[in-house]
């Protein structure tokens, strides 16, 4: 049986992106439908202006899944939009590649604990909770050091109460430390965070510390380490290689155990109406990729260097898929 590698953070919504994925051995991957900021604003006023509101973010949401669902609704693509573990099930045995809906930021949600359920029956299955700003779900990593340390809002804890109840992911990359805290005290399933790494490594507010590497392991969750250079190094100006990657999973490993750990690439480069705008408006234009991990085309440079870093061949297949299938097998709706 082919061992599962499973992306618990990508934003390549393209058909041919779905097709790279497949050729290239991806099993499937959470797809984040629309980021909790109009990154692709015509202009820097336009990004600056949605930066904290909430207007239009339901619209470009469910637009993004409708994208999705058409490319998924042409046999010729070979994507299965997943509602169940079953679905996952399905999906491998077609040879189809299997994609989550998910969603990096709660805005989409409003203010209704109810758009929890309309989301569940439009096919997502899962929600990060922050993505740059503080939303009305909770705090984010920029507000960690705020006299009154913010965290998960009483609004916050019925999404996450209901998100339980249905099986959809919750995740909380890029959430105020106090929020994370908050959430694995009131879920009751393991929750995910999608794309980050060691902060002793590489202190960025979007990693994790020690101590949150075990709350994680706890809990039975999942850390997806990220491919981004500034997030496995810990600077803005340096090219990160496959080996700085693998240093990541390693030291997470040391850290929480082998059954912590998953592939969070956050690869968002590679659509020309986006790239420009989104470059421009977060000042991101000497962001890079680990070389060797680039695309999806590269993902199988990993196996390798795991095995070369003394990875066993078992602790390896969980690294790349083994552990998020759990957690999906633990989460979703069977």
């Amino acid at each position: 049986m082919t061992t599962p590698i499973y992306l618990a953070h990508d934003h390549m919504d393209l058909a041919e992106d779905f097709r790279r994925d497949l050729e290239s051995g991806v099993t499937g991957k959470i797809l984040h439908l629309t980021i909790d900021s109009w990154i692709e604003a015509p202009t820097r006023e336009q990004y600056e202006a949605a930066y904290y509101s909430y207007d239009g973010y339901l619209e470009r949401g469910l637009a993004a899944a409708a994208r999705v669902h058409r490319i998924a609704a042409d046999p010729a693509n070979s994507t299965r939009i997943i509602r169940s573990y079953s679905d996952l099930e399905a999906a491998a045995s077609e040879g189809h590649l299997a994609v989550i809906l998910g969603n990096e930021g709660g805005k989409i949600l409003g203010s209704d604990v109810s758009l929890v359920d309309a989301w569940w029956w439009m096919g997502l299955r899962h929600v990060q909770f922050n993505w740059a700003m503080r939303n009305l779900i909770g705090a984010c990593q920029s507000n960690e050091d705020e006299p009154d340390r913010p965290g998960l809002t009483e609004f916050g804890a019925e999404v996450v109460q209901r998100m339980n109840e249905l099986g959809m992911i919750v995740d909380v990359s890029h959430s105020a430390p106090q929020t994370i805290r908050d959430v694995l005290q009131v879920t009751g399933k393991p929750i995910l965070n999608s794309h980050s790494g060691s902060r002793e490594i590489a202190d960025k507010p979007q990693n994790l510390w020690d101590d949150q590497v075990r709350d994680m392991a706890d809990n039975g969750g999942v850390i997806g380490v990220h491919f981004c250079s500034r997030l496995v190094l810990g600077v803005n100006d340096r090219q990160a290689e496959i080996e700085d990657v693998v240093q990541q999973v390693r030291y997470l490993v040391d850290k929480g155990g082998i059954d912590v750990v998953g592939l969070g690439p956050d690869w968002v480069l590679g659509k020309p109406e986006r790239d420009n705008n989104y470059l421009r408006n977060t000042d991101q234009t000497d962001i890079t990729w680990a070389k060797g991990l680039e695309d999806s085309g590269e993902i199988g440079n990993l196996r390798p260097a795991l095995g070369e870093a003394g990875f066993s061949g078992s602790e390896t297949d969980k690294i790349l898929g083994g552990n998020l299938q759990r957690l999906f097998r633990d989460v979703l709706p069977a």
